[in-house]
């Protein structure tokens, strides 16, 4: 079992975003309500069960102003104590940004349409977060179609090249030149946070209920948890902590994947150091425990609530 750090062991603080969903098309004033899957689009209207300015609850995605004075609110995002792992100012050492950047409009999408909110979401954050070092992974709406994520060894204009190649371009300021390799091979990643932190950032779609590609393999299409273990013992190995994001929590994910990524958790326990998700729009938490009893907590992914109101939410 992981023995807990000694008091008084530094501490900092990590931004943890999610599901942001910039909706381009998003007018205050439209309707609140509409029969689409999305609504607050269109011309604007009088009286009550307007689009709000900075947003609405109902199935309504965000307009990009709402996104920039979220992140303009956040406190110095380039303080740091002098031995790199803290925020001595009141900012944050590091960022954890786990996907799904477009909004919900996925019968309208194109591969112009995703690329065009990964890079202008990409921006505005390196705008406003200045020299913060940001961690990003991939959601399962930045695909056209939604959840559809090949397998890297699909090849040709089916694959998800497309996708990645974007990435690691607009990501490149932010990750490694190893970590851009497997980011454009497989939308997966570990990077040094630190010294003594590394982060593993997993494509979770590899892994969802929804990518149709699955049912070719299910188990393990990308090879990415066998990668996953040898990060996993290398960190060990070197004394190094390691902190796990994705977009799709495990338990929300097809039961073979998941098994094979429990068992993984349980044996690196004391590597782990935590894990972080999104997806659910919600303000959770998921507890992994040990598989001889089933009684003594191993590990724990943190899961953040949306940035987005959809649907009928508060921004998280």
């Amino acid at each position: 079992p992981p023995t807990p750090p000694p008091p008084g062991a530094p501490t900092a603080r990590i931004l943890f975003l999610t599901d942001l969903h910039w909706d381009r098309q998003y007018v205050p004033g439209s309707a609140a309500a509409c029969p689409d899957p999305l609504c607050c689009r269109g011309a604007p209207r009088e009286g009550p069960g307007a689009a709000g300015f900075w947003g609405t609850y109902g199935k309504c995605d965000l307009p990009l102003h709402t996104i920039d004075a979220l992140l303009a609110q956040l406190p110095n995002a380039t303080g740091h104590t002098s031995n790199g792992t803290g925020n001595g100012t009141g900012g944050f050492a590091a960022a954890y940004w786990t996907g799904d950047i477009p909004a919900h409009d996925v019968w309208q999408q194109s591969r112009g349409d995703q690329l065009r909110a990964l890079r202008t979401v990409t921006a505005l954050l390196r705008a406003r977060l200045g020299g913060l070092r940001v961690f990003p992974a991939v959601g399962n709406h930045e695909a056209t179609p939604v959840n559809a994520f090949p397998p890297p060894y699909v090849r040709g204009n089916r694959s998800a090249a497309w996708l990645y190649d974007a990435m690691a371009e607009a990501w490149q300021h932010w990750l490694p030149p190893a970590a851009l390799h497997t980011l454009r091979v497989g939308g997966f990643y570990t990077a040094q946070v630190w010294p003594g932190l590394r982060l593993v950032s997993l494509n979770m779609n590899f892994c969802s209920q929804a990518n149709f590609w699955l049912l070719i393999n299910a188990t393990d299409p990308a090879g990415q948890l066998q990668w996953l273990m040898g990060v996993l013992a290398d960190a060990e190995r070197d004394g190094e902590k390691v902190h796990i994001i994705g977009h799709i929590p495990p338990a929300h994910c097809l039961r073979s994947w998941s098994w094979n990524y429990y068992r993984i958790v349980n044996r690196f326990e004391g590597t782990i150091a935590a894990q972080f998700f999104g997806h659910t729009h919600l303000d959770e938490f998921e507890l992994f425990y040990d598989e001889e009893t089933l009684s003594r907590p191993v590990s724990i992914a943190f899961i953040a609530p949306s940035v987005t109101t959809y649907i009928s939410l508060n921004p998280g």
